[in-house]
């Protein structure tokens, strides 16, 4: 079996494109992960149309630049031309009567209106209902008789100092940019071992009869050295990750961090396996790659919190193996261990062993060495 492992070493290393996959974008992606550090409240160009004009749509108008947004008044028929244009990423429509309607503990019903989906207007959304929240809470303790006084007793509060500062209870602290790093090097670790396992079409393509043949080769062994090929070089990206983590760029990683990565490639080595032996070739096989990589990726809250898409679209995320590894490294972070919380190693390791199944099943319906090879 080594000269197999030895012979898929050579053929993985003559071409360029399969080293860049399977030891460079790894690490470039985590690495441009890491360097994520903004904050959760993205910066952005916001239209106004303020319908009320009163002393309490100005003031949460003020409010919406303070994390570095660029708030600007619009006119209500220019929002279509300024969203198509990309001059705002949203534009925030106060109605009539808002600063009424909230005096009297009312809910005040602000549309906000943008081109860029659900992670826009969530992240907007949010801030606006945290501003207000506060804004109730001083209000309803105040009781202030006008909305003038509600703004003169925010400003008294905000130069005695108040703050208000989020605890967590839990012993870990999440590093979100971790997170995103993690969450990229989960899509790119589930491309690349995909192209490691490749190399049976290779095979195939190669017309490796006659070679497989004259030596004592079974089926399993030669799959077995494709999986270890492709293992030896996820251990290769792993250690190359725990370098640049020591030494590079530093940041806190744990070995079960590590482990979990470890697992996620096998899932994706164990799938690259059971394609490889149902396709037939490999344009079929190159296809199929990024459609499966990219969509479970973007499902999976890889690219994005999954808590920004649709309810419907957070159920249909926990049918990929992403969202339990993304679950998984928010769980590590937070100093929790996954033999205690079991949900997220059960569901990884139902994939493992249903991918594994699905190979197997897939290598026992060959009948003979020719309908492999």
């Amino acid at each position: 079996m080594l000269p197999l492992i030895k012979n898929n070493c050579r053929i993985i290393l003559a071409r360029k494109i399969m080293i860049f996959m399977l030891l460079i974008l790894p690490i470039i992606s985590f690495s441009l992960g890491l360097l994520n550090v903004s904050s959760q409240n993205a910066k952005m160009n916001i239209g106004v149309v303020d319908h009320d004009s009163t002393l309490l749509s100005e003031t949460l108008t003020t409010l919406l630049s303070e994390d570095g947004s660029q708030v600007q008044a619009v006119d209500e028929k220019d929002i279509d031309d300024r969203l198509l244009e990309g001059k705002d990423e949203a534009v925030v429509i106060i109605p009539a009567g808002f600063e009424t309607d909230f005096m009297q503990v009312l809910n005040p019903d602000i549309t906000i209106r943008t081109l860029k989906g659900q992670e826009i207007t969530g992240s907007l959304r949010a801030s606006i209902d945290i501003t207000l929240s506060c804004l109730a809470q001083l209000r309803d303790i105040r009781q202030p008789e006008s909305a003038q006084a509600l703004v003169n007793a925010m400003k008294e509060t905000d130069a005695r100092g108040f703050q208000l500062k989020e605890q967590s209870i839990t012993p870990g602290e999440i590093n979100h940019a971790l997170n995103f790093a993690s969450g990229f090097l989960f899509y790119v670790l589930s491309m690349s071992m995909l192209q490691a396992t490749s190399l049976i079409l290779e095979e195939k393509h190669w017309n490796t009869l006659g070679r497989v043949r004259q030596a004592p080769v079974g089926k399993f062994t030669f799959l077995m050295a494709n999986f270890l090929t492709a293992a030896f070089f996820l251990a290769l990206n792993l250690l190359a990750l725990f370098i640049l983590t020591r030494f590079v760029m530093p940041v806190k990683t744990t070995f079960t961090m590590y482990l979990l990565w470890f697992f996620f490639g096998l899932i994706w080595i164990f799938f690259g396996i059971f394609l490889a032996l149902s396709v037939k070739s490999r344009a079929i096989y190159s296809s199929i790659i990024p459609i499966v990589t990219v969509v479970f990726g973007m499902l999976g809250g890889c690219f994005w919190p999954v808590w920004l898409m649709p309810t419907f679209m957070q159920k249909l995320a926990m049918i990929t193996p992403h969202y339990w590894a993304n679950d998984a490294m928010t769980l590590i972070q937070k100093g929790q261990s996954l033999l205690i919380q079991r949900t997220d190693l059960l569901a990884l390791t139902g994939f493992l062993l249903v991918f594994a199944s699905l190979g197997l099943f897939a290598l026992r319906r060959s009948q003979s060495t020719e309908s492999f090879v």
